[in-house]
């Protein structure tokens, strides 16, 4: 009978802990599944629902219901919400510009709560739209009972679901593309860093979202994009943040030679771009929103034109597109970039000392190079 007793608690036990990874990869050019495992079963989501968070947040920054400088109150209720958090205290405001990037970089559920009840009036009730917004994506395993991630019986999704929402987010908010690669921001007298490390060891990675809760595992969100070719990749349920990105290296080198060449999605219209360089420049250090930001140096945007296995390479391709262009970057430093993946060496070619506008119109006019061209905020 002591016996029964301890299998059954052993039993509990485990089915606290996460369930089997599973993963999936997309073709971001047609949809194809080019890598799956056990990609449709049920899983939680933990911080990767703040996807659907911003997705929201970026629906509403699109009708003019949200400002870079829109006041986000602070409830109580978002007060008091676990870590991750950036410690807001209650009846305080964060402008929206420095909360869109507490979701991605800091994965802040005390801000995730406050910007839920700022637009729908309640968590609950953002947690429906969060759920019909799913629906309208074809998402049909995923529901939502929060705004965080944290933990929540009736919360769940599947890896497939994730990806489906990550190619939304990068079709929907192409303008939008660069914030999800920004690596840390400062707000309230603290900098904060990014708990993604893809951005600084995958190269083409485009950052995106890290997730964990217990129940969960380690899990990711990201896209990766090379030569023109771009793979979505989700991995739910990774033994350790460490695994967890050693595999989705691994599923990147392995799909992207098999995805197709991208259509053109570089053309962004100027009502847009000028939208967007309010929400990505804008800092503020301090929870006051009434204060001033401080001035940003104008020149401090960079753009990737390839990565290379040689330096010398590089170089050489550095000078190509400089020649191509004549005047345009007369004023960019180009430099290389060495960096370590998968145990190898990588020297990644990139112009920097640019502004914002000269990021985006010099990829625009470089859409067709190979390997592409990625603008890289500061």
């Amino acid at each position: 009978m002591r016996w029964c007793v301890v299998l059954i608690m052993l039993g509990l036990i485990s089915t606290a802990h996460a369930a089997p990874f599973s993963s999936v990869v997309i073709d971001a050019a047609d949809g194809r599944i080019l890598q799956s495992y056990r990609s449709n079963q049920y899983r939680h989501p933990a911080s990767l629902s703040k996807l659907m968070t911003v997705f929201i947040m970026l629906e509403e920054i699109e009708t003019g219901h949200l400002k870079p400088h829109t006041p986000i109150r602070i409830s109580t209720n978002a007060a008091k919400q676990p870590a991750s958090h950036i410690g807001l205290r209650k009846y305080t405001r964060i402008p929206a510009h420095m909360a869109l990037k507490a979701l991605i970089i800091k994965s802040a559920n005390d801000v995730a709560t406050a910007v839920a009840e700022h637009i729908s009036g309640t968590e609950t009730h953002f947690a429906m739209r969060m759920t019909k917004t799913a629906r309208k994506l074809k998402m049909t395993k995923t529901t939502f009972a929060n705004a965080s991630g944290l933990y929540h019986r009736h919360q769940r999704t599947t890896a497939s679901d994730m990806a489906r929402l990550v190619k939304a987010l990068l079709e929907r908010f192409p303008h939008f593309q660069t914030l999800w690669n920004v690596q840390a921001f400062n707000f309230n007298g603290k900098r904060y860093i990014s708990h993604n490390r893809l951005p600084r060891i995958l190269p083409g990675s485009l950052g995106m979202k890290t997730g964990y809760i217990r129940a969960s595992g380690y899990s990711i969100a990201t896209a990766v994009e090379r030569n023109g070719r771009r793979v979505i990749i989700v991995l739910i349920g990774g033994r350790t943040a460490l695994t967890r990105d050693r595999q989705v290296v691994s599923l990147a080198e392995r799909t992207l030679a098999r995805a197709q060449p991208l259509k053109n999605t570089a053309s962004v219209g100027r009502t847009r771009r000028v939208q967007v360089s309010k929400w990505l420049s804008h800092k503020q250090n301090t929870a006051s929103y009434k204060k001033r930001n401080k001035p940003k140096r104008v020149r401090d945007w960079e753009i990737q034109v390839g990565a290379f296995r040689v330096s010398r390479l590089a170089i050489e391709h550095l000078n190509y597109v400089r020649r191509s262009l004549g005047n345009s970057l007369d004023k960019a430093a180009a430099r290389t970039e060495l960096v370590t993946t998968n145990g190898r060496q990588i020297y990644r070619a990139r112009f920097a000392n640019l502004s914002e506008a000269e990021a985006f119109n010099i990829c625009r006019r470089l859409q067709n190079l190979r390997p592409g061209c990625l603008p890289i905020a500061p």
